[in-house]
């Protein structure tokens, strides 16, 4: 039977795993926080509370299994020469150290894959259709849209393009709390759209018609770029992303549109 000098060792060991477990809990939670955005996007939403969830996850296991280590290396550390009594397999023990992580990587599986299905098909009809056309080194936004800002066969020729340059950053415009589908295309190299807010990046592969759709519901200005090395200049390929309002943006593309007009270029 244990004595009082044998259990202080070891209540002393479990209050600093708690202690610690405790401490590094807060951290992975403050972490999941700050460290990555929780977007402004309801697909980024998603995938926020899935990164906190897998994290959570992995601290409780961490914990879990540290715990376990700190109490075996002090209750059974070795107190003289005896040799204590021998247990050769345990079905019940088995059954818990496959069992539970088993349960954990179902767990994991069965999120990870609602949360990527919810991401990669929106029911909603896109309200917005853009084709974004990466180049050595930069990118072209076409809207495919009349002047009241409403959407036109994605098929139709673009009505408004944006054509970036290095010292002129381009400035993708999108209405917010609506459905916009963005599709990706190359002209030359592999590109990747992406954009920290969204949580999302994608690669824009030539020959190949990658898309997305995302609901923005917050207005603001954010900052997008190639996250793919494309060459010498890749750092160059920045852009912004305006969310705003569909007055405002009904506004915008009535401004773009009688500034295309052939009218408007008559002298």
């Amino acid at each position: 039977m244990p004595t009082t000098r044998m259990r202080r060792p070891l209540r002393r060991a479990l209050f600093l795993v708690s202690v610690a477990a405790l401490a590094l809990l807060t951290f992975a939670t403050a972490s999941a926080q700050s460290g990555q955005p929780k977007g402004i996007t309801d697909e980024a939403r998603d995938m926020h509370t899935l990164y906190v969830f897998t994290l959570v996850m992995a601290v409780v296991v961490f914990v879990l299994v540290e715990a376990a280590l700190v109490y075996a290396i002090v209750k059974f550390r070795k107190k003289n020469d005896v040799l204590p009594a021998q247990t050769h397999g345990s079905t019940i023990i088995e059954m818990i150290w496959t069992g539970i992580p088993v349960l954990i990587v179902i767990s994991l599986f069965t999120y990870s894959f609602i949360v990527l299905r919810n991401v990669e098909n929106d029911p909603n009809p896109a309200a917005v259709v853009i084709d974004v056309t990466g180049f050595q080194y930069q990118w072209e936004f076409a809207y495919h849209l009349d002047a009241k800002g409403a959407n036109l066969d994605p098929d139709s020729p673009p009505t408004i393009t944006q054509i970036g340059t290095a010292a002129d950053e381009p400035i993708l415009r999108i209405p917010v709390d609506e459905p916009i589908e963005f599709r990706l295309k190359s002209n030359d190299v592999i590109h990747s759209f992406y954009v920290r807010d969204f949580l999302y990046k994608l690669d824009v592969i030539p020959g190949r018609d990658n898309r997305f759709t995302v609901t923005a519901r917050e207005e603001g200005t954010y900052i997008g770029q190639c996250a793919e090395l494309c060459g010498l200049n890749h750092a160059l390929m920045r852009f912004q992303i305006e969310v705003m309002s569909r007055e405002k943006f009904n506004e915008w593309v009535a401004s773009e549109s009688a500034a295309a007009s052939p009218a408007a270029r008559v002298p």
